[in-house]
């Protein structure tokens, strides 16, 4: 049969399982602000392509302006 824990040794084993959790929630604190960067670095690349994007938006509106001004133009007596 097991004997009882002493006092100090049921001190010990607690502070031991807690280190274990303190660990495991510094390694998960890790993870997460390891994703958290990849998420951001992401956000940031998909705002420059919607940037890149606008601008191409815009430019095709101005030249089929262009374009409808320059036929309705051309077509006038």
């Amino acid at each position: 049969m097991n004997e009882p824990l002493t006092q100090a040794q049921d001190h010990d084993r607690r502070i031991g399982r807690l280190e274990g959790i303190a660990e495991q929630s510094v390694e998960q604190d890790r993870q997460t602000n390891t994703r958290l960067d990849s998420i951001e670095r992401s956000i940031s690349e998909v705002r420059k392509e919607i940037a890149a994007l606008t601008r191409w938006l815009v430019g095709m509106q101005i030249a089929t302006l262009l374009a409808l001004g320059t036929l309705i133009l051309s077509r006038l007596p």
